[in-house]
């Protein structure tokens, strides 16, 4: 039987599709990086892709049939990736970004919200979470909505557990470096304040990034954490290189590792995504 509840989501998630489904002939080459150039992330989930097909079929979950044929679409993702030139690349990154935000100031009918004020000082984090945020945050819903209708039981559940395992390392990473990054400050300006050096204590006046968002989920609420987070590791960067404690090469190398350990997981959301939104306009 169906609801008024079940109606309002379906209706809700062709809306979206709506907004979306131009990005569908784009799919197959997004990037995972924020300046069009490829760091190798859509290699390695071409790879994780092709793995998990060989796994399902050898734990008799899908026939070698389907398992070939999941090999075929990673395999002519692969070649239309890297036939597109640069400026394509960087043209695909440019447009998601754009529906990214258009998706961020349209609202989900019937889905149960948590309003989230989202703050990122830094420059180089906004086009993270404009390229990633918004697409994470609906694919979560449209999981939990309409995944049992696009996935197989235990292809759902591999699903399930990737996001799981993805965000929870991501986590761990991140907690490490602001960690690091709060006891090297706090002993070196220790020390500095001990021998009456000149203690600088920059901060930042106009944020990249401020705004409130509705999250959908408790994921994307958690990746929300993450990029705060970084985001307030950042600001210990600030201090250090301002301070002289370590250089502005060196912090933008702890920038660029924190990129490419986010990437792989928004571009495995993004893909989850369009794959949710092809069983929605089938419904």
């Amino acid at each position: 039987m169906t609801t008024t509840t079940d109606t309002a989501a379906v209706a809700a998630a062709r809306d979206d599709a709506l907004l979306t489904a131009e990005t569908d002939t784009l799919a197959v080459a997004a990037p995972g990086v924020t300046d069009g150039a490829d760091d190798g992330s859509l290699e390695r989930e071409l790879l994780e892709m092709d793995a998990a097909a060989e796994t399902l079929r050898k734990e008799g979950l899908i026939s070698s049939a389907e398992a070939e044929e999941k090999k075929a679409e990673v395999a002519n993702t692969r070649k239309r990736f890297r036939e597109l030139k640069p400026e394509d690349r960087a043209a695909i990154v440019r447009r998601r970004r754009e529906i990214g935000v258009q998706i961020l100031t349209r609202q989900l009918a019937g889905a149960a919200v948590v309003p989230v004020a989202i703050k990122l000082n830094h420059t180089r984090l906004r086009p993270l979470f404009e390229q990633w945020w918004p697409f994470m945050n609906r694919m979560s819903i449209n999981l939990q909505r309409f995944g049992g209708a696009t996935y197989r039981k235990a292809e759902l559940a591999t699903v399930e557990a990737y996001f799981e395992s993805a965000l929870s390392r991501l986590e761990d990473y991140v907690d490490e470096q602001l960690r690091v990054a709060e006891a090297l400050r706090t002993q070196r300006e220790a020390e500095m304040r001990a021998k009456n050096d000149i203690v600088f204590e920059p901060s930042v006046t106009l944020p990249s990034l401020n705004l409130t968002v509705e999250a959908y989920s408790r994921f994307s609420m958690r990746v929300l954490g993450v990029l705060a987070k970084f985001d307030r590791t950042m600001d210990q960067f600030d201090f250090m290189v301002w301070n002289g404690i370590r250089d502005q090469t060196d912090i933008n190398d702890e920038v660029a590792r924190f990129l490419r350990t986010f990437h792989p997981l928004g571009l495995r959301s993004y893909m989850t995504h369009l794959k949710l939104m092809t069983t929605v306009r089938g419904i």
